[in-house]
């Protein structure tokens, strides 16, 4: 059984067309797993962020932030406005990392008519100068903020324990003076490009708040106008193992949803600026995404969104400052706490329990391809009117643009 090439972590597919219908379609997770949330048991609550930060190479910062959040909630801890702020860079860059590798190293070559991003370097050298500029952009927030570019260390339950200096802060503003313009180029090139076309059924979720794109937190709102805390995530995300895969697949309450880019967009777009509703209105793209390719474009949107708010929050720690005071310390007493966040591929849940001298006796951690595993296998049923007249090695290659689309992380659904 052969990989899909240019993903995270390593999947099959298995899919049966039939009379013109795709009958039996499969995502099989190739990954093992690593069984983090027990080796947590046992462990200082201060341990969690620092463990849960290597279920991914991609999205370390994203773990540990989540982690941090959940383990506050446990502590009965409240961050500092100036914490929740210098999280927030440290995630603008997590999505940046995430977003231009993505686009630009896994999905570009489908389009440009090369089959890696070896071969892209040759290819077209300008276009995989921008992914490695985003790249270096992204790199150079975390380590600024987070102390190093990979599995971050400075951010820990209550706060920060060492602060970027300001020469450092406006080194970020100086060296990557031309990042915004190739932000905005990376929309342009996305939004151009024909993508296969399926309508989705499927329920879109995400974080939400009323007056700000929610990332950090909030509460999670579905395109059926529910809205539920992440308090509540195991009464509405039911996980289940399937007998082909190592992967969990997630539903809300049994149905399949979508989570990641498409639905924060979907969601939330109103939240995101006047120029980023300048921006789609100028590339005229469409108000709502029905189809799973969108997720691509509402990567490279949010991409856009992201260094924005990066350079703002940048800028406004030059001016202010930043007061270096000592994380907040958690009382006596520890308890359970949970949070979520939006990782690059949608809602991060952490959840840990403390026994009364903050060691862990629980941990549940849902990732967000668990929960558009589901959706992937709908969609490829959906890909049967377009691929059904193609030759078996255009099948694959549909079949594998699609479950690309999704930018699954297998590393994170087999935790």
């Amino acid at each position: 059984m052969e990989a899909v090439p240019k993903i995270e972590g390593h999947a099959a597919f298995y899919a049966h067309l039939a009379a013109g219908e795709v009958d039996k379609a499969r995502v099989i997770g190739l990954e093992n797993d690593r069984f983090v949330e027990k080796i947590l048991f046992g462990r200082k609550y201060y341990e969690a962020p620092i463990i849960t930060s290597r279920i991914c190479g991609i999205c370390p910062t994203i773990h540990s932030t989540t982690s941090i959040r959940a383990i506050e909630d446990a502590c009965g801890i409240t961050p500092t406005s100036q914490t929740v702020k210098l999280r927030k860079l440290l995630l603008c860059g997590q999505m940046i990392q995430s977003h231009s590798l993505h686009l630009y190293l896994l999905v570009l070559p489908d389009f440009v008519g090369v089959s890696s991003s070896f071969e892209l370097q040759k290819s077209h050298p300008e276009l995989f100068q921008n992914a490695i500029f985003l790249k270096r952009y992204a790199d150079a927030i975390i380590d600024t903020i987070g102390g190093r570019a990979v599995h971050p260390i400075t951010d820990v339950p209550g706060g920060f324990k060492h602060f970027p200096d300001k020469n450092k802060l406006k080194n970020l503003v100086d060296d990557f003076k031309n990042v915004t313009e190739i932000a905005r180029k990376t929309v342009e090139l996305f939004s151009g490009f024909a993508y296969p076309t399926i309508k989705q059924d499927l329920i879109y979720c995400a974080l939400s708040l009323d007056k700000e794109y929610a990332f950090y937190d909030g509460d999670i709102k579905t395109s059926r106008g529910n809205k539920f805390q992440s308090q509540s995530y195991n009464r509405e995300i039911y996980e289940e193992m399937r007998h082909y895969t190592r992967a969990k697949f997630g539903t809300l309450k049994g149905e399949e949803m979508i989570v990641g880019a498409i639905s924060r967009m979907n969601l939330n777009r109103n939240s995101m600026g006047k120029e980023i509703e300048t921006l789609m209105k100028d590339l005229n793209i469409n108000v709502l995404f029905t189809n799973p390719f969108d997720n691509i474009i509402a990567q490279a949107i949010e991409n856009y969104y992201f260094v924005l708010q990066s350079q703002k929050l940048i800028q406004n720690f030059i001016s202010e400052g930043i007061d270096k005071k000592e994380p907040v310390k958690p009382p006596e007493e520890f308890g359970t706490g949970t949070a979520a966040c939006e990782a690059p591929r949608g809602t991060l849940y952490h959840h840990y329990g403390l026994d009364k001298d903050g060691y862990i006796i629980k941990c549940d951690i849902i990732t967000p391809t668990v929960q558009n595993l589901p959706a992937m296998e709908k969609d490829m049923k959906g890909l049967a009117p377009i691929i059904k007249d193609m030759s078996p090695e255009e099948r694959t290659k549909t079949i594998e643009m699609l479950i690309r689309a999704y930018d699954p992380c297998i590393t994170c659904a087999t935790h």
